[in-house]
């Protein structure tokens, strides 16, 4: 099989006999055999995506049954150590997971979850614009890493899938370090996301899509059937082919676009897909994340400067349901969020706001919301943007 060769299955429900079915068919699809993915003995990372704690219902993290049956193929082929690990931009791995159910699962197969705090230094490879990374230090002595992203809706890249997953190899308080270097460039932060993650360079990615999330994406949006899961040697082809079934082009896609910028095919016809078809899974309806950016005709881009405020969506606080509990205060790189007493609702300096939107990811009541400005909607209403 080609190292750009998709495995694709239809799942409605996580059911777990079908779960692990269709992740043993991965194997075989993608390797000829998880025995030739794993060797004997091996240090094995699992890295799923874990923002906040949430129920398993809530799609916030991959479901503890993919997360199983992952682990289980790991350990039935012989790995010598099995570890699951992240580092959350709220609480810690341990809190996610006893939220979501996943440390069920790491204890009952005997397996370590760790919460990501020490940190080492990587080279890039040589073209890469970047030249080190400094990431945890699990991931760095793993023999094999796989990913395990969740389809969601994103306010800042659209959508976060396998490319964006890696941002959590970045330990603690360097996320919010990279959001503030990138700024509003988003561009700029697409390319650090695809410069990390073909640093580390997992083995395997799936994507759990069973069950995703949409709208206000990717803490608080609201749970969407998807129906599938899909794996692949190759992040860029496997984000493109659930790009596709969610009914958005590369173009649509802020690290796909990328990936065309820096060489990668983004053509779906160059991708092999193996296992079920794309047609029967493609939906036409998935409600977004508010965009963040929008380019507008030519006439619109000459000004944007002088209408940026207008052009541009931004995190706004619903003050009835904003509790005062000041994760957002923490969270954000920019210094931008302001309280102005104890428990009181938070305000945006939107001057200051460098729109990466980690106050709206984070926060737990889903009080802070990607909106349009007027300029944003009027593009959209007219089908200028």
């Amino acid at each position: 099989m080609s190292n750009t060769t998709v495995s694709l299955h239809a799942c409605k429900t996580y059911h777990y006999p079908d779960i692990k079915q269709a992740v043993s068919t991965i194997g075989e699809d993608l390797f000829g055999g998880w025995d030739k993915c794993i060797p004997r003995g091996a240090r094995v990372l699992l890295k799923p995506n874990l923002l906040k704690p949430a129920t398993a219902e809530q799609a916030v993290s991959p479901h503890p049954a993919v997360v199983r049956a992952v682990a289980e193929m790991c350990l039935d082929f012989g790995a010598g150590k099995v570890i699951i690990g992240d580092s959350p931009g709220m609480a810690s791995a341990e809190k996610v997971c006893a939220k979501c159910g996943i440390m069920d699962v790491a204890g009952e197969l005997g397996i370590d979850l760790v919460n990501f705090t020490e940190s080492v230094d990587i080279t890039t490879p040589e073209k890469f614009l970047h030249k080190k990374f400094t990431i945890a230090r699990e991931a760095a002595e793993a023999d094999i890493i796989i990913n395990l992203p969740k389809f969601k809706t994103h306010a800042m890249m659209v959508l976060t899938l396998a490319v964006k997953n890696l941002y959590g190899l970045f330990v603690g308080k360097q996320k919010a370090r990279w959001h503030f270097q990138s700024g509003r460039d988003y561009d700029h932060f697409a390319r650090l996301l695809m410069e990390l993650a073909y640093t580390v360079n997992p083995a395997v990615s799936i994507l759990d899509a069973i069950v995703g999330m949409e709208g206000n994406g990717p803490g608080n949006g609201t749970p969407r059937t998807m129906g599938f899961l899909a794996a692949s040697r190759d992040m860029v082809s496997l984000d493109l082919v659930a790009a596709e079934i969610a009914g958005l082009g590369f173009d649509d896609i802020y690290t796909l676009r990328m990936a065309r910028e820096m060489g990668f095919s983004t053509e779906l016809s160059d991708i092999p897909v193996v296992g079920d078809a794309i047609g029967p899974l493609r939906i036409h309806d998935l409600e977004p994340a508010a965009s963040m950016q929008v380019q507008g005709p030519l006439f619109i881009r000459l000004f944007s400067g002088l209408v940026e405020h207008y052009l541009t969506t931004q995190p706004r606080v619903d003050s009835q349901l904003c509790k005062g509990c000041g994760i957002c205060l923490q969270a954000c790189p920019a210094a931008s969020i302001r309280q102005p007493g104890p428990n009181l609702p938070v305000t945006i300096r939107h001057a200051a706001c460098i729109r990466c939107f980690c106050c709206q990811e984070l926060c737990p009541e889903g009080a802070i919301i990607a909106k349009d400005a007027i300029g944003v909607k009027l593009l959209k209403a007219l089908n200028l943007e």
